[in-house]
């Protein structure tokens, strides 16, 4: 037998418009294999009342916790400090959100599944401080997407970094 172990993971990249990436970890004679189960994002306007962009957001949580689980490990990317006092009042609204549908089906965040923004960078890229399109193209690498795979934001691929985050923390992957 060479399958070992399975590992499901849902990683969180939590903002008003957040990142969902649901990771598999198989562990093989030959080593790990990842594989990008599913990657989504909600895009919320602004100019929507809060109430009904959490509501969004929560809801869409909820289709993918109910489609993709059960997980083994839930995890998202830590946040630090918003720009403004509305900027940080909306990202903990969104984790209200994310929290409260996560609750429902027993999931909870633990702080050591939260790895900062420069410790999601690094696993993706190896630079704390990457841009954007080198965390997707870490990802891209890491992953060996084709070619042809689009993330449509870079939420998405900015969740599958914070799966990457925890795989590597873990020792799972290198």
């Amino acid at each position: 037998m060479t399958a070992q172990k399975n590992l499901r993971i849902l990683a969180l990249d939590i903002s008003t418009s957040p990142g969902f990436a649901v990771l598999e970890v198989k562990t093989l004679k030959a080593g790990p294999r990842v594989k990008l189960l599913h990657v989504d994002h909600v895009k919320t306007d602004s100019n929507t009342p809060d109430s009904q962009r959490y509501a969004y957001i929560e809801a869409k949580t909820v289709q993918v916790v109910h489609e993709y689980g059960p997980f083994d490990v839930v995890c998202r990317e830590h946040f630090t400090k918003g720009r403004s006092k509305r900027a940080t009042q909306l990202v903990f609204g969104a984790w209200a959100a994310v929290d409260s549908a996560l609750g429902r089906y027993n999931y909870a965040i633990s702080e050591d599944n939260e790895f900062t923004p420069s410790a999601v960078k690094k696993a993706a890229s190896r630079n704390g401080s990457a841009d954007k399109e080198d965390v997707e193209k870490g990802v891209r690498t890491l992953l060996k997407l084709p070619e042809d795979f689009v993330f449509t934001t870079d939420d998405e691929s900015d969740a599958v970094a914070v799966g990457i985050a925890y795989l590597k923390s873990k020792g799972l992957i290198v």
